[in-house]
């Protein structure tokens, strides 16, 4: 595998950076890619030679930011998750948290939006890639459906709506409710 060249990902993330402080401070609508080049001091052959358009650097901000997020939760397999919910849970809040502004950005206020069905569908599938020793495919999705579902309606929603939250406790109320989930269907 090639590596990238130092100089192409220096511009890129300049572009990525100047984009995520111009959507915390406007309306992705109403930024140009002149505003995107004045920020990132980038010249517009630069910009192009990496991306298509305002939505194409949106794109590949928000699956930077959702691909460590998934290396956080991917350090646990699905029976750590089962077995102690809270110290991933734990890291995986306090993730969205140190992001927040950038995630309410991309989300756009809009908890039922593009970029929240993005997140589940990706949480859902490193869940299901995490090494794990569940062999039933119902039982996977239940278990998964649980842990997406309280990390997504006790965190991420919290996040978007701009509701103050603290990530212990957050992450206690979580695990809770993932514990009791996931007992409750396995006994």
């Amino acid at each position: 595998m090639v590596k990238e060249r130092r100089d192409v990902r220096k511009s890129k993330n300049a572009i990525k950076n100047a984009f995520i402080q111009l959507i915390i401070n406007q309306d992705i609508r109403k930024i140009t890619v002149n505003d995107i080049l004045t920020l990132a001091d980038v010249s517009r052959g630069t910009f192009y030679a990496h991306f298509l358009d305002i939505y194409d650097v949106q794109e590949q901000v928000e699956n930077d930011l959702m691909d460590r997020c998934m290396q956080v939760i991917g350090e646990n397999s699905i029976d750590d998750v089962i077995d102690d919910p809270y110290p991933p849970i734990l890291k995986c809040i306090q993730f969205l948290m140190e992001h927040a502004e950038t995630i309410r950005s991309l989300s756009q206020g809009n908890q039922n939006g593009a970029f929240i069905t993005k997140y589940k569908v990706i949480l859902k599938e490193s869940l299901f890639k995490s090494s794990h020793s569940i062999t039933n495919e119902v039982t996977l999705s239940v278990i998964d459906a649980c842990i997406v579902g309280a990390v997504v309606e006790g965190g991420l929603e919290k996040i978007i709506r701009d509701i103050p939250l603290n990530a212990e406790e957050t992450a206690q109320i979580i695990s809770r409710f993932i514990s009791r989930g996931v007992k409750g269907m396995i006994e």
